[in-house]
């Protein structure tokens, strides 16, 4: 799982894909909502991962289904697609999705080697050390 913060600046987060083909598509769909917004991230091999740097406009505390998008525009993806595939021409989809991660989207900092782990009550509640929790039992 990736973590993602609901911020407008530019985010880089890394995968080991499914197939080292660079694709232009990156497909969110909001867990919670059901919603897909695609968006066009800058995506580059590095290493035996692939880079992606973009700007994602995300909500505190969803979670997200990360996808790669191959657009059959192309024709040698067409092409090759086609020739493998047991389907008939007219049944073929314009699009194929790879799924990459999930992305969890928070303006905590987290960091496992630290001890510091997400709350979903930080700053919710807060204790109060003013009784002394003394019980008199009869």
């Amino acid at each position: 799982m990736k973590v993602l913060k609901p911020t407008t600046d530019e985010q880089t987060f890394y995968f080991i894909p499914q197939s080292y083909e660079i694709t232009e598509f990156l497909s969110l769909r909001d867990d919670q909502t059901n919603e897909t917004v695609i968006y066009t991230p800058t995506m580059v091999k590095e290493n035996d991962f692939i880079k992606v740097t973009g700007v994602f406009n995300l909500v505190e505390g969803h979670f997200y289904d990360a996808e790669l998008v191959k657009d059959f525009d192309v024709w040698n993806t067409n092409l090759d697609f086609w020739q493998l595939s047991q389907d008939n021409w007219d049944d073929s989809k314009p699009l194929l999705n790879f799924v990459v991660d999930k992305i969890f989207c928070t303006d905590q900092d987290i960091d496992q080697a630290q001890n510091k782990r997400y709350s979903i009550n930080k700053g919710e509640y807060q204790t109060q050390n003013t009784f002394d929790n003394d019980y008199i039992v009869l």
